[in-house]
């Protein structure tokens, strides 16, 4: 079956007669189109070479392995200019189908559907949130702070909580907990960075376009896209989208994001978002300095996007979930990737980007590569793997912890017994525990990673592990799914003892797996 590739300036479709009918096999994914090529909903952007578009090759790789070098856990980086794709690699086991949880990427999609509705005439910025949800108000009276709210506060975050109210203790509704949980100061004011407001707004698109906040936002712009159909928004516990941080989708539908918003709203012509709008969201609205922490998040804040350094601006999301754009060199950046728990973990991706990117960039283009440097790109690019954690392979008190049971002391974990197997051909690992909800047991490999389902959660995991110690076995398990974090079980041997240091790096998670704890063998 021969493929046509159309990308001749505008997203490339990859087509085959079969049948009397097209069948495209965009993005991983077969469907029947229909005859019409512009109608296929799978779009991808023309790809060119780097120097084709004045990037050198060997900065893109450059750009990945500085992250790599600095143990920064990258799951995938895309790099287009003027319009073409010159990078797209992904770190297996992540592809370029693998949905992807985005954290507060999804704030901006909500705010784009604020956008929407308001271009409908269905709210003003200035209108009081208070008025959209009076079943959700406390009945002795809500607070004057929260009467006095706007919307135009909450896109910029200058509400008049200082911190995410639906994560109080004893909270069950999220949108009401905004309304009841006591404020700290009057509204349009301060800056503070209150996810449970983007959620609000979030509630507010579901109630007023009547649909769920994923399905307006592709019947208003996302199908004409070509956003993956199988994405979705996590809930909260009352079946609300998860407005702040629920996306689950593809990198790439986040490059289509990024470049409708650098284009005003305009795809192929068609003006699919309200241009001031989208002028105004990636602007600077307030200024956060002195409140964030990260060189990056004192540049500024628009609606529900921060400004960067350099004039860009970005869709953020926690642990590295980045949609970069610079409209000086016209040049995009996304980023999939775990650095929780990592301090200045994000910044050091920006800080690659500009220095082995950006910074080098002069030119429209450059002299074409030799066959042999393209495929040595081409190479790298397709044989990125997920983080390994480092050390060393063996120990010498491999022999006498191998297979041992360990008692647990009474411990704030509930870990009653723990035990190790390792092969010692293969460095295929055993890791089989004991807690409150039963026995289970967790793969990892000596310098590679092992996969499997997380015990209780069936969340997938990669895991692998080295002795960083001859007396010390690290365990790291990455969590791949629509949960994404790190767990680490630090075993520390002593004689009969060991001590057992648990740590998770995730939001709301694995709460029973932090702690430090000893046992003695049976």
């Amino acid at each position: 079956m021969q493929v046509e590739m159309q990308n001749a300036g505008k997203p490339a479709f990859c087509f085959a007669k079969q049948g009397g009918k097209i069948l495209c096999s965009c993005l991983g994914q077969s469907h029947f189109a229909s005859q019409n090529k512009e109608d296929c909903m799978f779009q991808l952007f023309p790809t060119a070479t780097p120097e084709e578009v004045g990037i050198d090759s060997q900065w893109l790789m450059n750009f990945c392995k500085r992250l790599e070098e600095q143990q920064l856990p990258l799951h995938s980086a895309l790099i287009m200019r003027h319009g073409k794709v010159c990078m797209e690699t992904y770190y297996k086991p992540y592809t370029r189908d693998t949905l992807h949880r985005m954290f507060s990427v999804t704030k901006s999609f909500v705010s784009l559907g604020i956008g929407l509705l308001e271009a409908e005439g269905k709210l003003s910025l200035d209108d009081k949130i208070v008025d959209f949800f009076p079943e959700k108000l406390p009945k002795p009276g809500v607070h004057p702070y929260i009467a006095m709210m706007t919307i135009r506060d909450m896109l910029t975050m200058r509400t008049c909580h200082d911190k995410t109210t639906y994560k109080a203790p004893g909270v069950t509704d999220w949108v009401a907990s905004f309304f009841t949980v006591p404020p700290t100061h009057v509204p349009g004011t301060n800056f503070s960075y209150d996810t449970s407001s983007t959620h609000t707004l979030g509630a507010l698109i579901e109630k007023l376009s009547g649909m769920d906040l994923l399905s307006y936002l592709r019947f208003k712009f996302l199908d004409e896209i070509g956003f993956s159909a199988n994405a979705y928004i996590l809930k909260d516990p009352n079946g609300v989208s998860m407005g702040g941080s629920g996306l689950c989708a593809t990198p790439y539908d986040l490059l289509k994001v990024i470049y409708l918003i650098a284009n005003d709203g305009v795809w192929q012509g068609k003006q699919l978002l309200p241009a001031g709008y989208v002028r105004a969201a990636k602007s600077m609205q307030r200024e956060p300095y002195g409140r964030q922490s990260s060189l990056e998040e004192l540049q500024g804040y628009g609606y529900q996007i921060w400004m960067t350094r350099h004039n860009g601006y970005v869709l953020f999301g926690m642990g590295g979930q980045l949609a970069l754009y610079v409209p000086d060199k016209d040049i995009f950046m996304v980023t999939t990737a775990d650095a929780q728990g990592r301090q200045g973990g994000v910044q050091l991706i920006y800080e690659a980007f500009w220095h082995e990117i950006y910074d080098k960039i002069a030119t429209d283009s450059l002299p074409a590569a030799t066959p042999e440097y393209t495929a040595a790109f081409l190479e790298y690019c397709n044989t990125r793997t997920l983080f390994v954690l480092p050390g060393s392979l063996t120990s010498p008190v491999l022999a006498d912890i191998n297979g041992i049971t360990y008692q647990m002391d009474e411990n704030i974990c509930q870990m009653k017994t723990m035990k190790v197997d390792i092969a010692t051909d293969t460095g295929l690992g055993t890791l089989t525990y004991e807690n409150a909800s039963g026995v289970h047991t967790l793969s990892f490999g000596l310098g590679y990673n092992t996969f499997g389902q997380f015990p209780d959660y069936d969340l997938k995991y990669a895991a692998s592990a080295a002795f960083r110690m001859e007396n010390t076995l690290l365990v790291k398990i990455q969590i791949i799914d629509s949960a994404i974090g790190n767990l680490f079980f630090s075993l520390n041997f002593k004689g009969d003892y060991v001590t057992v240091m648990l740590r998770k790096i995730e939001e709301s998670l694995f709460g029973e797996y932090n702690g430090v704890f000893s046992g003695k063998k049976i």
